[in-house]
């Protein structure tokens, strides 16, 4: 029980990692990281700046303890960090597709 605290009446594990969240949960949290990292991104090649990837962040880890899923915001950071350049290709790829449209 080394790395399990109890937190508001329920036992917490303390060292729980990203891939040990449900599939379901795992896509929501992703989806919602990117919608809102697309939405505050100007350019399309570009990454945001700190102050705004960390506003993301912040408000995605609160809509994640709102509905009461527990992980440590350090994964959820690290998982974070690790999608960004594919959150920047997707909106690229958005971005020439409609380029393209646009065109036709």
């Amino acid at each position: 029980m080394k790395n399990h605290v109890y937190q508001n009446g329920r036992l917490i594990q303390t060292n729980k990692k990203f891939s040990a969240l449900k599939q379901k949960q795992k896509e929501w949290i992703t989806n919602e990281l990117k919608q809102r990292y697309i939405s505050a991104i100007n350019y399309p090649h570009t990454k945001l700046n700190p102050k705004k990837r960390d506003r993301v962040l912040d408000e995605v880890y609160d809509l994640i303890v709102a509905k009461e899923t527990w992980i440590p915001f350090h994964e959820v950071k690290k998982h974070y960090f690790r999608k960004i350049p594919s959150f920047i290709s997707s909106y690229r790829k958005m971005m020439e597709k409609q380029k393209d449209e646009e065109t036709e």
